[in-house]
C-alpha cells in the first residue's frame, strides 16, 4: 500500500499515509473557484466531492487537477503532466 502521489519523493513514510493522520494525498478536479474564500469545489475520479483550500496553490481555475491532503491542496498539475496511475 502506498501514496497514490507524494509531493516530493522520499517524503511519505514506509506503511503509505500521512505521518500525523494516517489519510492518503488524492488528485481531485476543480468543478468551480471561490478566489475571495481561496476555496475550490472539487471532485474525485470515484465522484465524491469536497471543499478544498487552495491558498498555497493559487491561483486555481475550473478544470485544474490538484494534488489534495485533508481539505487542502498541496500542488497543482502541471499541463501535460499525467497524473499518478495515468
Amino acid at each position: 500500500m502506498g501514496w497514490q502521489d507524494t509531493p516530493s519523493e522520499g517524503s511519505h513514510p514506509p506503511y503509505g499515509g500521512c505521518v500525523t493522520c494516517s489519510d492518503l494525498a488524492t488528485w481531485m478536479r476543480v468543478l468551480d473557484v471561490d478566489d475571495a474564500r481561496a476555496l475550490a469545489h472539487c471532485v474525485d475520479t470515484e465522484g465524491r466531492r469536497e471543499t478544498v483550500d487552495t491558498g498555497v496553490v493559487d491561483p486555481v481555475r475550473t478544470g485544474d487537477s490538484l494534488l489534495v491532503h485533508a481539505g487542502s491542496a498541496l500542488r497543482r498539475q502541471a499541463p501535460g503532466e499525467a497524473e499518478a496511475g495515468d
